[in-house]
């Protein structure tokens, strides 16, 4: 009582004190401007900064040489796309993949044309009206992705919807913006198509979220129109009735969803993904490390049935979602949190997970060797570390580079920026293109920040043979798994960091791929997989498969890397893992 008799007497002199000093009108302007300063303050108390995410190349332009030589690279990038586009047209229209060698095609997808429809944004990135054109009559007019084959009935919602509904989704954006793509006749009308199109498909795949936290089945049975369990035993736990999916699975269709309802309106689809993801976001199980998830995850339940902690395969594109949702939607109400959870993650990461090899004898092709080591991220399982990287895992740097710009996180740039120097040196082979894996030798060091302050854990992998100590001693790594599968990862990386930093080195990085690409994976009906990127023949034979996405992502990057770097800024589009870019809101 006495406190509140105490504080009523302090805001009476206040009062009494403002009517002798100021006037009415005085007064006014001194509680507005007080109010002001509170709701600043809270302002800033409950919302993250965000910062300009792209260099700006409009105060820094390029000299003429140089903008000549990358528009001389866009263009035959460009064609290339086309000279691809053209080979699948001939001998594998309307199916999933083609068979680069022998000119024939499988089926991989559920039949509904994967490389035909996983590459139409890139066709539209590239303002290849043609191209584009043929598409779109031919997705709009002849795919139904009702019907199925008896034998091929079972849809993956994970791979339908990053390379279906995200294409779809992303057509619809790209196809309002005239300075992207076009115009063409009909524009509207295809826009509208794509969009119709992309509602049908979602609702396809919507039983995919029919289980009880909302966590997607591994499967939608399309003749029931069900979300049932995976086939593979490896994704169920023989003693529990509950199946398992992995981060990667349950938290990479936010961002498609959540730009379909924004484009319609309604929020079926934004509810689905958000709550598919929940599990992970607002996780209740322990973490080993804070923002790591520790999976598999049991479908039925939220709990995690493993302490698998990874940034590369099964987990990568749930971390790079977190942050392009905040992106995507800064005014989302749990925008926020999924910054929060990303900036969680990334910064266990570059604790406990980051860690320097031992220092390579040879030098990288820009002269550049590391005195103390590359740094590379390691996975855990349990207690064990494994020091193994996969091409897979290289995604990470821009990811890294990205969040860090947007969060003001000067040391997550950096991290991503030693990490990529790290993927760039495994592509110095004789075939200019990096493999899929390598493996480290762990190096204690006396400063922590160096190696993660994990001198005392337990490593899974030693070398044996004495091919692969030469590699040690000279490269750094040595090759784990030499094949090179068409991947876009190193090079998704060079684009987040040649945008964002404005060095065009990473320009150079990217240019030399395509090279390796051109010369060691082109067949006679598009482009293969090889299968030794150490070797200067590639390995031997071409093999007979390319995956949709080396045209959806692989090329769009190296395309977007030499375009004019103002069109389609990091501030206005958002790009998905399967590099289908979304209108910022």
């Amino acid at each position: 009582m006495m406190d509140r008799r105490a504080s009523a007497k302090r805001c009476g002199s206040v009062r009494r004190l403002l009517r002798q000093y100021y006037t009415p009108n005085q007064r006014f302007i001194l509680v507005a401007i007080g109010i002001l300063v509170i709701l600043r303050f809270l302002y800033f108390a409950f919302h993250t900064i965000h910062h300009t995410i792209q260099f700006s190349f409009k105060n820094n332009p390029l000299n003429h040489s140089a903008k000549e030589r990358s528009r001389a690279r866009a263009d035959e990038i460009k064609k290339e796309f086309s000279w691809a586009f053209d080979r699948y047209r001939a001998v594998a229209w309307g199916k999933d993949e083609v068979l680069p060698v022998t000119g024939g095609f499988k089926t991989t997808r559920n039949g509904f044309a994967a490389t035909l429809v996983d590459s139409l944004t890139t066709s539209l990135v590239m303002n290849l009206t043609s191209e584009a054109k043929l598409t779109l009559d031919y997705v709009l007019n002849k795919l139904d992705f009702a019907k199925y084959d008896e034998d091929d009935f079972l849809m993956d919602p994970f791979e339908t919807t990053i390379r279906y509904l995200g294409s779809l989704v992303s057509a619809a954006d790209i196809l309002a913006k005239s300075d992207i793509f076009g115009p063409i006749p009909n524009q509207e009308q295809y826009r509208e198509a794509c969009i119709r199109k992309a509602v049908d498909l979602a609702r396809t795949i919507a039983p995919a979220y029919d289980s009880p936290l909302g966590i997607p089945w591994p499967r939608v049975d399309l003749r029931n129109k069900l979300g049932v369990t995976d086939s593979d035993p490896n994704m169920m736990d023989s003693y529990e009735s509950s199946p398992r999916s992995g981060p990667a699975r349950i938290g990479s269709n936010w961002l498609e969803n959540y730009r379909l309802s924004s484009l319609v309106k309604d929020n079926e689809f934004v509810t689905n993904a958000t709550r598919a993801w929940s599990s992970l976001v607002w996780n209740t199980n322990d973490e080993t490390f804070d923002g790591l998830i520790n999976s598999p995850i049991e479908i039925l339940t939220g709990h995690a049935g493993g302490r698998a902690v990874s940034l590369g395969a099964g987990h990568d594109s749930y971390y790079e979602y977190l942050i392009k949702a905040a992106i995507l939607a800064p005014s989302d109400k749990h925008a926020s949190m999924y910054s929060h959870r990303w900036e969680q993650a990334m910064t266990s990461a570059k604790l406990y997970l980051a860690n320097r090899g031992s220092a390579p004898q040879s030098y990288t092709s820009d002269g550049d060797r590391p005195e103390d080591g590359y740094l590379f991220i390691a996975r855990v399982d349990s207690d064990l570390y494994y020091n193994e990287m996969g091409h897979l895992t290289c995604y990470a740097p821009g990811n890294l580079i990205l969040g860090g710009k947007y969060l003001g996180r000067n040391d997550l740039i950096d991290f991503g920026l030693e990490v990529l120097k790290t993927c760039h040196a495994t592509y110095i082979t004789p075939t200019s293109i990096g493999p899929e894996s390598f493996v480290w030798e762990t190096i204690s060091h006396d400063d922590p920040e160096i190696d993660g302050g994990m001198e005392a854990v337990r490593w899974a992998i030693s070398t044996s043979g004495s091919h692969e100590l030469e590699q040690l001693r000279k490269l750094g790594y040595w090759v784990s798994d030499a094949r090179y599968f068409l991947r876009p990862e190193v090079i998704e990386s060079y684009y987040y960091a040649f945008r964002i930093t404005g060095d065009d080195k990473y320009r150079e990085w990217a240019w030399s791929a395509y090279k390796g690409l051109k010369r060691f994976c082109r067949s006679k009906y598009g482009y293969g997989e090889i299968q030794d990127v150490t070797m200067a023949d590639g390995g031997g034979e071409i093999v007979d498969s390319s995956e949709s996405f080396f045209m959806a992502e692989t090329l769009k990057y190296l395309f977007l890397i030499f375009d004019d770097p103002n069109r389609m800024s990091l501030d206005e589009w958002v790009f998905s893992t399967e590099a289908h870019p979304f209108r910022i809101n």
